[in-house]
């Protein structure tokens, strides 16, 4: 076990990865918590198009299973070539027209996903820079205080 004046085991390694982040310094913390933050959110938000997308999925294919469902009935109440054509049709319809709800619910969160990812990257871009037009006296300043 560690004693108050040595650093745990493996303290050193997550200092590593703090530095790698360009967060070494306690007084960082602050910075630290704005990217998890920013991490949680961008996360929370993709979850929610994945379940919104999921939900619209389902529908989608219930409604295009009942209505194939109902479009089959029809050619057993076919007398006629032309009824089985109608039907053949009814059938094509419906199965083109649930492609096209599945397609557009496809296109909306990749839309989502696509703003999402902008803005995250955005957010960063515009810390990094900020980072980056902090003088050096103004970093020293504050890693002494």
């Amino acid at each position: 076990m560690a004693t108050k004046s040595e650093a745990p085991v493996g303290f050193d390694r997550v200092n590593a990865v703090f530095t790698w982040w360009g967060l070494s310094g306690v007084d960082n913390t602050g910075k630290l918590d704005g990217q998890f933050k920013r991490f949680q959110a961008f996360t929370t938000d993709l979850q929610k198009a994945y379940g919104e997308t999921y939900s619209a999925q389902m529908s989608t294919l219930l409604g295009a299973n009942e209505r194939i469902g109902r479009s089959l009935l029809e050619f057993v109440q076919c007398r006629r070539p032309q009824d089985v054509v109608a039907a053949e049709s009814g059938v094509m319809a419906a199965i083109l027209e649930e492609t096209s709800l599945q397609t557009k619910t496809w296109l909306e969160l990749s839309q989502k996903v696509q703003q999402y990812c902008a803005n995250m990257a955005r957010e960063t871009a515009g810390e990094i820079r900020q980072q980056a037009t902090e003088t050096p006296d103004a970093r020293s300043s504050v890693k002494a205080s």
